[in-house]
Order: C-alpha cells, then sequence, then structure tokens
C-alpha cells in the first residue's frame, strides 16, 4: 500500500499529465505533435526537479559546513 506521501505523488503527475495534455490540446496540435510536445514536457519536468534536488543539497551542505 502506498503512503500518503506517495499518492500525492502519483496525484501530482495524474494531474500535470492532465493540465498539459489539456494545454496542448488548446494550442490546437494534433495528436503526433501533441505526443512529441509531451514528451518534451516530461523532459523539462524532469530536469526542473532534478535541479531543484541539485541546489537543495548544495543548500544543505553549505548549512552542514557554516556550522
Amino acid at each position: 500500500m502506498l503512503s500518503t506521501h506517495g499518492e500525492d505523488i502519483l496525484i501530482f503527475i495524474q494531474d500535470f499529465e492532465t493540465s498539459s495534455r489539456d494545454y496542448l490540446q488548446s494550442k490546437g496540435l494534433s495528436e503526433n505533435e501533441m505526443t512529441n510536445a509531451y514528451l518534451d514536457l516530461q523532459w523539462n519536468f524532469l530536469h526542473t526537479i532534478l535541479k531543484q534536488q541539485a541546489t537543495q543539497r548544495k543548500n544543505s551542505q553549505l548549512i552542514i559546513h557554516c556550522s
């Protein structure tokens, strides 16, 4: 069974998928274009998360070294 945190993450991802698809449909993209654009959105989303994690780790290391 998933934890509440895990469920929250799944809901967030589902919301991202739905809102991304709605956004791309509103732009009038064809199904093929939408697939490619959606992959680009996912890729950018993943890189944003990874950058934030790296920044958080770097900041926490600075705090540890400064203490």
